[in-house]
């Protein structure tokens, strides 16, 4: 329809198969499942994903966006550049409490029990990525080989 597109393919994301699609000329980004805005993010580990890819590809879309860009999210309403960060620093946090825990020697279950996403529970809890599925996701790719 005589849009610019540009496509790209982001490396163990959600998946290892994922895409995303920037209509250049009307500053909007179709983020897919690379964008679950407000949401906890369903990381496929079984199929490519990684939290850690997930997080390099939240911050590549960062860098292409303004003040007025539009994110249409996989899952989740339409997102700023605002929301896209917010949404990445809790990953980031995420990641960084359950590490702490796994670096400390705990185990699965006394992480779960730490509940250590708990203050994110109210905003980014939701009935497939639950607080606790989160947090398991965040252990089982911190220590996984």
């Amino acid at each position: 329809n005589g849009h610019e597109l540009y496509v790209f393919h982001v490396h163990h994301a959600h998946t290892d198969g994922d895409g995303v699609i920037h209509f250049r000329d009307q500053n909007v980004i179709h983020a897919g499942d690379i964008l679950f805005n407000n949401l906890f993010p369903y990381i496929d580990l079984d199929n490519g994903g990684s939290v850690e890819g997930f997080i390099k590809a939240q911050e590549k879309l960062v860098a292409m966006a303004d003040d007025k860009t539009i994110f249409i999210a996989g899952h989740g309403e339409l997102a700023s550049k605002a929301d896209v960060e917010k949404n990445l620093a809790v990953l980031k946090d995420g990641r960084e409490l359950v590490k702490a825990l796994v670096d400390a020697g705990k185990t699965e279950e006394e992480v779960l029990a730490a509940n250590p996403l708990a203050k994110y529970h109210d905003d980014y809890n939701w009935n497939f990525i639950t607080t606790e599925r989160m947090t398991k996701t965040h252990y089982r790719d911190l220590t996984s080989e």
